[in-house]
C-alpha cells in the first residue's frame, strides 16, 4: 500500500464519517476518483474491519476497529503512519527514525492480526514507498549503524559477486530519499550511499573503528 492510497483511504473515512448516507457516487466524485475504486477502497477497508451501513444506496460507517492501547481507532493508527510518512520534509532522519520507533512500539502491543496489518501498511507506506528501499535492506542498515558494524554490500549496478566493504555511520535524507553515511574501505572516503540501490548486506566480525573528524561530502 502506497501512501497515495492509504490517503485515499483515510479522505474515504473522513468523508463518509462527515456526510453520513452520502450516495457513493457523490463521494466518488468528491474524491475525485472512479465509481468502482470507490467500491475497491471499500472493500480494502472492510478487510481491515471497518463495518459500513448501506441503506438505499447510501453509506455509513458503523464501526472503526479500536485497538487495544487506550481504545485508540485503527484510523487514527493509519493517519499517524501517513504523518509519519510526511516527516521526511524536515530532512532529518533523526526525527522519522524516532517517530518509527515510538509507532512500532505501538503496534508491538496489538494483537497478532492487527500488529501484521500495520507491519505491513509500515513496510508499504514509509519504507518501501517513502524510503525508498527494501524492508530488509533498511532492517539490516539500521543493525549495523546501531551496532557499529563493518558490512559487505552488493549494489544493484555491479557485477554479481561484487562486494564492497563499509563502516555505516548513520542515515540521512538527500533528494527526498534514504541515504546511508558510510565509509568506503577500500577508497578510504566517507560517502553517501542510496538504500535503494543496495541489493544485499552481509555482516562481517569487524565493528567500525573510530575516524578521524572527516567532514562528510556535499
Amino acid at each position: 500500500m502506497q501512501s497515495h492510497r492509504l490517503a485515499r483511504l483515510l479522505r474515504i473515512i473522513v468523508e463518509v464519517r462527515a456526510q453520513p448516507d452520502k450516495l457513493p457516487d457523490q463521494i466518488a466524485k468528491d474524491l475525485g476518483i472512479s465509481i468502482r475504486q470507490f467500491y475497491y477502497d471499500r472493500n480494502q477497508l472492510a478487510k481491515m474491519g471497518f463495518a459500513f451501513s448501506r441503506r438505499k444506496g447510501r453509506f455509513a460507517i458503523l464501526r472503526d476497529p479500536v485497538v487495544t492501547i487506550g481504545k485508540l481507532p485503527l484510523s487514527e493508527l493509519l493517519s499517524l503512519v501517513l504523518a509519519i510518512r510526511h516527516l521526511f520534509a524536515t530532512k532529518d532522519f533523526s526525527i522519522v527514525g524516532r517517530a518509527l520507533k515510538g509507532l512500532y512500539n505501538i503496534i508491538d502491543h496489538l494483537p497478532e492480526a492487527q500488529k501484521q496489518l500495520l507491519a505491513s501498511v509500515i513496510q508499504d507506506v514509509i519504507i518501501k514507498d517513502g524510503f525508498g528501499c527494501r524492508p530488509d535492506i533498511f532492517e539490516d542498515i539500521m543493525r549495523a549503524v546501531d551496532e557499529k558494524r563493518r558490512i559487505l554490500v552488493h549494489f544493484r549496478h555491479t557485477a554479481p559477486g561484487t562486494r564492497t566493504a563499509l563502516d555505516p555511520f548513520g542515515l540521512c535524507f538527500r533528494k527526498s530519499k534514504l541515504c546511508l553515511d558510510a565509509y568506503a574501505v577500500e577508497k578510504k572516503k566517507r560517502r553517501r550511499y542510496g538504500l535503494g540501490t543496495i541489493d544485499k548486506i552481509v555482516f562481517t566480525p569487524f565493528f567500525r573503528p573510530e575516524y578521524s573528524g572527516e567532514k562528510w561530502p556535499e
